[in-house]
């Protein structure tokens, strides 16, 4: 990708960046990436390592990219404070910016992040729900070579929600391909069984007639 193909709110973004692009909230590291496309220095703070694979994945390809991670040597006591929340056990809330509310809303898929997430036009990341990835080289072609750049239909099932910017999800193709489901038929994936989500047994019944063939 070059700089005249990236889109145009990242381009607003850094004609007025200099050397050096600091983003305190990584994420998933798309500013990192674009920063670096546009040959930018970038440091970027990110205290939920669940994303640093992610992170990994999306810039390793960049051929003038070095990396350094640094994590925090010493912990940090935080002392208790005499506070009890109205709301118990609250669940993290998604930027509704990144959703469409709208019935048979479309999204558009702008980059594999890896075997089995994806990331959304809208900024939303999305781990397929209900599968383990066993192959993951034909998973990542069958997801760059089949679904990326393609509009998906989403579908959600109990706890969706991951962090602020991810969610567990059911992921169909316009033409009604199940994304998940699919996986799992062709045998790049096998049904998770360590969570609970309502299609489980069809799954498990998929990978049965896989064997079975």
């Amino acid at each position: 990708m070059f700089p005249e193909e990236l889109p145009k709110r990242f381009i607003k973004m850094f004609s007025f960046a200099g050397e050096t692009v600091l983003d305190p909230f990584v994420g998933s590291g798309t500013t990192l990436k674009v920063a670096n496309l546009l040959q930018r220095n970038a440091i970027g703070y990110e205290i939920n390592e669940k994303f640093l694979d992610i992170i990994m994945q999306k810039i390793k390809d960049i051929l003038f990219t070095k990396i350094d991670v640094i994590r925090r040597e010493t912990k940090t006591e935080v002392k208790p404070i005499g506070y009890t929340p109205s709301i118990q056990d609250a669940k993290p809330e998604i930027d509704p910016k990144k959703l469409n509310f709208k019935k048979d809303s479309t999204y558009k898929i702008i980059d594999i992040l890896s075997e089995d997430t994806i990331e959304l036009n809208t900024g939303l990341i999305v781990k397929l729900l209900g599968i383990k990835i066993i192959d993951k080289d034909k998973s990542l072609e069958y997801l760059k070579s089949h679904v990326l750049k393609k509009e998906v239909l989403l579908k959600f099932d109990k706890n969706p929600i991951l962090n602020e910017n991810m969610v567990y999800a059911y992921v169909y193709l316009k033409n009604k391909i199940f994304i998940n489901a699919y996986m799992i038929k062709s045998g790049m994936a096998k049904t998770d069984t360590e969570i609970d989500f309502s299609l489980k047994e069809k799954f498990l019944k998929l990978e049965k007639e896989l064997i079975n063939e």
